[in-house]
């Protein structure tokens, strides 16, 4: 199956999270939304996160690494707090390293790649465009590359 995503991305976001059973690995740039918006898509994303984590399952999250002057640098600080009040797995890429990847997998069977970060804007935003994919060739390459990822990033 692929799908493409566009100005649906958080609602179909929100509705993978809620069938997952065992896992989520998440991999972006920037997460960032109004925690007392209610009605804010990227809000409902980490709500969804939130009531996913918890002892039988894996939540693993990576951040661009928030360097001081980057545009990224205030909200990955502050959701990196928010993620480990709740005890979510969070890391970071090296220091000196910057990655742009978008990338969302669930229980290894489905995964979600393209040009969405985790923000207000972006998840609800029609100009951006993701792939849904569960292609288990693809999704083998996907889950190789965020355990190599996982592996070589560091704890936040």
């Amino acid at each position: 199956m692929l799908q493409v995503l566009t100005a649906d991305y958080a609602y179909n976001i929100i509705d993978l999270i809620r069938f997952s059973v065992s896992s989520i690995d998440v991999l972006c740039y920037i997460f960032n939304c109004n925690l007392y918006k209610k009605s804010d898509k990227a809000n409902l994303i980490f709500l969804e996160l939130k009531k996913f984590h918890g002892p039988q399952k894996r939540l693993r999250v990576i951040l661009d690494y928030p360097k001081l002057h980057k545009p990224n640098y205030h909200p990955n600080m502050f959701f990196t707090r928010r993620f480990k009040e709740i005890g979510i797995d969070l890391r970071y890429l090296h220091s000196g390293t910057t990655q742009h990847a978008k990338l969302l997998i669930f229980d290894n069977k489905i995964a979600v790649t393209g040009s969405h970060n985790l923000t207000t804007t972006s998840v609800a935003s029609r100009h951006d465009i993701s792939l849904l994919l569960d292609d288990p060739t693809i999704l083998t390459s996907l889950v190789d590359y965020f355990s190599s990822i996982w592996e070589d990033s560091i704890e936040a």
